[in-house]
């Protein structure tokens, strides 16, 4: 069975859903293998475990990103 990893920083639940949907599908489309034959795992970072420009997302997050950490 086929397994798809999406490593990522935090995200909500909704957004997983929507990324599970599409992928899969997608994924489906093109191999012809049946969707409930198809894995994907969410493989998530905390925001203090990723950094860029030198600063720990837990102190700095992305204001343009959709997910837990700037739902507030």
């Amino acid at each position: 069975m086929p397994a798809i990893v999406i490593h990522s920083i935090e995200m909500t639940d909704e957004q997983k859903k929507i990324i599970a949907d599409k992928f899969i599908s997608t994924f489906s489309e093109v191999t012809n293998v049946p969707k409930d034959r198809i894995y994907l795992f969410f493989d998530g970072c905390t925001l203090d475990n990723v950094a860029a420009g030198g600063v720990l997302f837990s102190e700095n997050p992305p204001q343009n990103a959709k997910a837990k950490f700037n739902s507030k």
